[in-house]
């Protein structure tokens, strides 16, 4: 069962995180209980109670984003991407745009995107939408249903029925967060808890983490580039050929 809900969770999610590549090794990524994100862009405790048991991790990044999905001992999905809105050639967001605004153009980028572009899904629907108006910075919520049928998409363990996925968005600095989570029923106190809980969990910005030698290099290798040019900075290390 647990392999079938993760499988789910891939290829739900995998138009979204389609540009995304993996990151390198995930070295100095865990540090006892905690998990530090690429680029310091948050630290969270994986022995949080929200999770039942040991946390499993798959991690994704870019020059313009990440993505985390955990999974607990139980088989129940948690995720936390951050994205970098300025120059993000995947998000199409007006310059100046308010905060507001950008939260609901990522959100609906997510709806469009992720759920839209995924052959398993036979229909989906909003069910829940709101703004939390006392959080600090302001979020939004979102939670949609999604009609499964994995027997139209390849190499997916036989999957079908209803399933609720939330969205919890907000901006810090320069990044956009959203974290998410799969619940069987719709439950939308239930949902906006555990997502408050994870997103108040979050340290931001977190630890730095270990660079390997071959990132250093090609730090130095930037630097002594002809006319000193430099490529963008990097929300996690380059990835190794594995990791492709």
């Amino acid at each position: 069962m647990t392999t079938k809900i993760r499988s789910l969770s891939a290829a739900l999610m995998v138009t979204g995180a389609a540009l995304l590549t993996g990151c390198q090794g995930m070295q100095g990524a865990r540090e006892g209980d905690f998990y530090h994100a690429p680029a310091a862009a948050y630290s969270i405790d994986l022995s949080l109670n929200t999770f039942r048991g040991h946390v499993a991790l798959d991690e994704r990044c870019d020059q313009y984003g990440g993505s985390t999905t955990m999974w607990d001992a139980s088989g129940r999905m948690f995720r936390i991407d951050y994205l970098r809105a300025e120059g993000n050639p995947n998000l199409r967001i007006p310059r100046f745009a308010a905060d507001q605004t950008l939260l609901n153009l990522v959100l609906n980028g997510y709806l469009r995107s992720v759920v839209a572009d995924s052959p398993m899904v036979k229909s989906a629907e909003v069910v829940h939408r709101e703004q939390i108006q006392d959080s600090d910075p302001r979020a939004m919520m979102s939670i949609i249903s999604l009609d499964v049928d994995s027997s139209k998409a390849v190499d997916i363990p036989e999957v079908s029925g209803l399933y609720y996925y939330g969205f919890l968005l907000f901006k810090k600095g320069e990044l956009i967060y959203v974290v998410q989570h799969r619940q069987p029923a719709l439950m939308p106190e239930t949902m906006k808890s555990v997502l408050l809980r994870l997103a108040d969990s979050m340290e931001m910005p977190g630890k730095e983490r270990d660079e390997t030698e071959l990132e250093r290099t090609r730090r130095m290798l930037a630097r002594l580039a002809p006319g000193g040019s430099k490529e963008p900075a990097r929300l996690c290390a380059a990835p190794t050929v594995a990791g492709r």
